[in-house]
């Protein structure tokens, strides 16, 4: 596979530079590389699957984009599962947050400075602007920058980005101070804008300053809180009353936790207590303790991730009436992926396939949604004997995943299955319409 650029959170220094005008039109050679890499993320099976954690994360960051520089941008949001603390930005706007930095932060402020400082190096288009003037030796640095993010084995990651930083580490950091800055400067200010303490990325970079899990982000992201601390100064930066951290944040957080550790995180905070205590029980399927903690959880909180482990809860007790009553109590429930998911899920557990048909396929006929849908509309269809139409959501899923040829594999056998004349012809078309794509990019 042709070697992806990555762009990763780079040195830090303060500079009095005017920030560019943008280009708002992306090339064919940047979504050409973005749909490379996209496949090139999925393939290191390192892509959290859990839904809640997906949209979530997928939520947080259009909500950033929608006040930097750039919105119109494409973006893809992902978090993968690995336990040192770091974060890139990749071609075509997609950014990977590692599991390891979310444990890592104590607020939703540090999350989403972080996101913002790394949506900023997509929409000041520093990864294009250094691409056009590196040299060979520089591009090498890169190239290992993405192999010390992505590769599986440590000591393999290691040695390439060792390898590839020693000699031409100085280059790098001529080149990129004035991103760095762009992206402190540009981040600092969605953050102000959409609610968020400014504060959250200095917050991070403090306390990570010192951990020896940062060492990887550390080496390819040099600290200079000084200079952040500029940024906030330049802004007129101070205390005031920010957004406080959504227990979707802290659900996540706590679930990823005890993904990884199989144990519970304790926390001075009776509704995650009750939450996580109801997870648990969840997972090791007693679920009448699960429901008992649940009970008393909300009695305090009726949040969406409250409401959807409830839903869960209940269907696995069979009782799709109260289920379906829990996930409907999430606001703008038909917009919500994951409540919708989950009930969908919950009546394929209950044996009712063709009402989790009937709540999936309007979502997704309506709505772009992810992987996990589209692969679970595909095993509902699957479970119906419609083969032709099991095979088409296949396909979606793998355009989500960027592997168009492998879609269009699905797209002709669904060809070969369906009675429709009228969905033979939309599925030709959508053949004919990714063949053009391979063919343009």
């Amino acid at each position: 596979m042709k070697i992806i650029l990555l762009l990763l959170l780079t040195p830090l220094f303060v500079f009095a530079l005017s920030v560019p005008e943008l280009q708002l039109s992306e090339s064919l050679d940047e979504k050409k590389q973005g749909r490379e890499f996209l496949q090139l993320i999925w393939d290191t099976d390192l892509v959290i699957s859990d839904i809640e954690a997906a949209t979530y994360l997928k939520k947080l960051g259009h909500e950033l984009t929608i006040y930097s520089e750039n919105p119109r941008n494409n973006f893809g949001f992902f978090f993968l599962k690995k336990s040192d603390i770091n974060a890139f930005a990749g071609p075509y706007g997609y950014i990977g947050i590692h599991t390891g930095l979310l444990l890592s932060s104590d607020s939703e402020s540090e999350l989403a400075g972080v996101l913002s400082h790394e949506i900023a190096h997509i929409t000041q288009r520093h990864l294009i602007r250094f691409s056009e003037k590196m040299s060979k030796q520089n591009y090498l640095i890169l190239a290992g920058a993405l192999a010390s993010v992505l590769v599986k084995s440590n000591k393999a990651s290691g040695a390439i980005f060792t390898s590839t930083i020693a000699e031409n580490l100085q280059k790098k950091i001529n080149f990129t101070r004035e991103h760095e800055w762009e992206a402190d400067r540009v981040g600092v200010v969605i953050l102000k804008r959409s609610g968020f303490d400014p504060r959250g990325l200095t917050n991070f970079f403090k306390k990570i300053k010192d951990n020896t899990n940062a060492q990887e982000f550390l080496r390819s992201h040099p600290l200079s809180i000084n200079r952040i601390s500029d940024s906030l100064q330049r802004l007129n930066i101070i205390p005031g009353d920010y957004r406080k951290d959504s227990f979707e944040y802290t659900t996540i957080k706590a679930k990823l936790y005890y993904q990884k550790y199989q144990k519970i995180k304790l926390e001075n905070n009776k509704a995650i207590t009750y939450y996580m205590r109801a997870y648990q029980a969840f997972d090791k399927q007693d679920y009448q303790d699960a429901k008992r903690h649940i009970d008393k959880l909300l009695l305090i909180d009726n949040s969406k991730s409250s409401n959807i482990l409830a839903g869960r809860v209940a269907s696995k007790l069979g009782n799709m009436i109260v289920a379906k009553r829990y996930f409907n109590n999430n606001s703008n429930y038909e917009k919500d992926e994951a409540s919708v998911y989950y009930t969908a899920k919950a009546y394929l557990d209950n044996q009712q396939v063709r009402l989790a048909v009937l709540t999936l396929k309007p979502f997704l006929r309506t709505n772009q949604g992810s992987y996990e849908s589209y692969k679970l509309l595909a095993l509902l269809y699957s479970k119906q004997g419609d083969f032709g139409r099991s095979h088409i959501q296949s396909a979606k899923a793998l355009i989500a995943q960027g592997k168009l040829e492998q879609a269009i594999g699905h797209y002709e056998r669904a060809k070969m299955l369906v009675n429709s004349q009228d969905l033979y012809n939309v599925i030709s078309a959508k053949v004919n319409d990714l063949q053009e794509i391979i063919n343009l990019l």
